[in-house]
């Protein structure tokens, strides 16, 4: 019988198709919905088979390593690179268009040697890396090592601080950190693994997004750290070997194999001595829908507290705009689990929009008291994050700040090419400018008004490699942050369906099919290693324009060479009024006649037809500064 079944199996399936096909025709030409489908039945399936497709085959077929966006195929590999292999290394040369108007970095004469630089190198960072050992057109053969690894960290001179002024500051020795992506934009794996490689990297940091502290966050790992002690009781003595074989292993691990006696067991640990605890420093971030910081849908101090005065909690960013939306946040119904309606105390089966402001103020004088608020009750530093739109979009906060002085500790600038887990088409595609200009301008705005040395600035909007990271250093930053860096060093391929909970490798997704493709054990590695090298390419870099350190990068160390091949100092082009971030800028008398000089031409700013003036004024205003 089952011979017979297989001879007929072949016309089993002809005729099946052809009623297949029947059933289609006559659905496609019946349904009111879809034109091409109604006017060619089945054949009209083809044209969304296509466009489905449509993005993968661009990407690895008819684009070139330069054209993807929002990541092209050759970041995108950088990343892969610092993540698997800790190194960029690149043969044959670069595949940039060098006849494109874009930033360069000034090269020194004599460049300094690695033993030169001044770095902490101590101690050495734990990791694994893949080593290839055969390649081949169709497959490639490669082999896990576990290597230890200077980690680049800025020396305690250099280090950059947050919140100087504060009770409990916060010094960070790692210029680059986790942007803001929030639990419920990403997976919990996802945040696992991230949480985790920050940590294993150590002294760079993690922005918590507007959603608020999650368990996963707070990622505790461990390492062994005296192995000649030798516990008495068995639980203890299980537990090191564990560690032993799982390097970095997470409580959240240790709780799965050991159950409720971990917590218990550990603690025995630390207490002598055999392990270390490393913790991820966190940036908590409230944006507009007051999540981590609300109570029955308000503001709630307690609730504030509760997040903001964890050990874990270094700095607190009221979000204000982000470059993708320069709005409140959106999360899709479609993505809000039990866990995350908790964390964020909204209701299951309705997107979750976020007010486009705060609600608690609506002018400068309000932000200015709530952040000063927080600034008393938890002494800890307190930032703001925003985008700007045009050259004057930051003068009333400077000047707010030079004339009351108050400040906040630190601004967190997004740009334009900043991503999200959802927004809205016209929004990302007009609103807010470029990273590099924003930089920029924030930067000139806040010397102008002698307030620089106030605050420090990060800057985030698709920095994905060292050059770029150094590009908006020299610009004025003076910290980084990533996400789809940090994203694609867990697995991200750009599927761009972080709205649709359908992420095809789990990173934006909670069903837990999906999201058992972020395997945190190996993922939390590559964050720990793409960090690392990208720290040890700002050095590096550093080192070619005659740094010893990245942070002294400056105006001076970029030039714009242009598409007609006229290069000039960048400093020369915008900046000849503003001093470079080694100059004093406390001369009062200087900046309140500017700004003297500005208020009286105030109406120039809203007259178009005197732009001509405009433009005078600005050429005189920086001619002042000059002398």
């Amino acid at each position: 019988m089952f011979i017979s079944f297989l001879k007929m199996l072949p016309l089993i399936m002809f005729y099946g198709f052809i009623v297949l096909l029947i059933y289609l025709f006559i659905k496609d030409k019946y349904q009111n919905q879809h034109s091409i489908l109604k006017t060619h039945p089945v054949l009209g399936r083809l044209r969304y088979l296509f466009e489905m497709i449509g993005p993968e085959f661009r990407q690895y077929w008819f684009l070139n390593d330069k054209e993807g966006r929002p990541v092209d195929r050759d970041t995108q590999e950088t990343i892969a690179k610092a993540g698997k292999y800790a190194n960029t290394v690149i043969g044959f040369g670069s595949k940039k268009d060098f006849q494109k108007t874009d930033f360069y970095l000034t090269n020194a004469m004599f460049p300094l040697n690695v033993d030169e630089l001044e770095v902490d190198n101590q101690p050495l960072m734990k990791t694994y890396t893949y080593q290839i050992v055969n390649e081949s057109i169709t497959s490639r053969k490669e082999k896990r090592n576990q290597v230890d690894i200077k980690p680049w960290y800025l020396t305690d001179e250099n280090r950059v601080v947050l919140g100087k002024d504060r009770r409990h500051p916060f010094y960070v020795k790692g210029l680059i950190g986790i942007s803001a992506m929030s639990y419920g934009a990403l997976s919990k794996s996802a945040v696992k693994a991230l949480a985790q490689g920050v940590a294993i990297s150590g002294g760079s940091f993690m922005n918590t997004g507007e959603g608020g502290i999650s368990p996963y966050h707070l990622s505790k790992v461990y390492e062994i750290i005296d192995s000649s002690f030798v516990p008495s009781d068995r639980l203890s003595r299980r537990m090191i070997k564990f560690i032993e074989e799982n390097t970095y292993a997470s409580h959240f691990e240790l709780k799965k194999r050991f159950g409720e006696d971990a917590e218990k067991g550990v603690a025995l640990l630390l207490e002598h001595g055999i392990v270390k605890e490393r913790t991820t420093d966190l940036i908590f971030q409230v944006g507009s829908g007051l999540f981590g910081a609300r109570k029955d849908g308000k503001y709630d101090e307690e609730t504030f507290l509760e997040n903001a005065l964890r050990p874990e909690v270094k700095a607190i960013e009221m979000k204000l705009a982000q470059g993708a939306k320069v709005r409140g946040g959106k999360l899709p119904k479609e993505k809000i689990t039990p866990e995350i309606a908790e964390i964020r105390g909204v209701e299951m089966g309705h997107d979750v929009e976020s007010p486009n402001r705060f609600p608690l103020f609506s002018d400068m004088d309000g932000l200015f008291q709530l952040l000063t608020h927080w600034q008393d009750i938890t002494g800890k530093p307190i930032g703001i994050k925003v985008v700007a739109g045009d050259e004057h979009t930051f003068d009333e906060l400077a000047k707010y700040m030079r004339d009351t002085g108050k400040h906040p500790d630190f601004i967190s600038i997004d740009g334009a090419e900043g991503g999200t887990g959802a927004t809205y088409q016209e929004m990302a595609d007009s609103l807010g400018l470029p990273i590099f200009s924003g930089i920029r301008i924030l930067d000139e705005t806040l010397r102008e008004y002698g307030v620089r040395d106030q605050v420090k600035i990060i800057a985030s909007g698709m920095l994905a490699t060292a050059n770029k990271m150094a590009v908006a250093l020299s610009l004025g930053a003076d910290l980084i942050y990533v996400a789809r860096a940090a994203m694609n060093t867990v697995g991200c391929i750009n599927a761009a369906k972080c709205h649709t909970n359908l992420c095809p490798v789990g990173i934006t997704s909670h069903l837990p099919h999906l999201e058992a493709g972020v395997v945190v054990e190996e993922k939390r590695f590559r964050t720990a290693n793409y960090l690392r090298t990208m720290r040890e390419g700002l050095f590096m870099l550093g080192a070619s324009c005659g740094l010893s350190s990245p942070t002294a990068f400056d105006y001076k160390h970029i030039a714009l060479r242009k598409s007609d091949n006229e290069v000039r100092k960048y400093d020369h082009i915008f900046t000849g009024s503003t001093p470079s971030r080694s100059e004093s800028t406390d001369d009062k008398k200087t900046h309140d006649f500017i700004q003297a000089h500005r208020d009286s031409k105030s109406s120039v700013k809203e007259e178009p037809e005197k732009s001509t003036e405009q433009v005078i004024y600005k050429m005189e205003e920086r001619e002042l500064v000059n002398s």
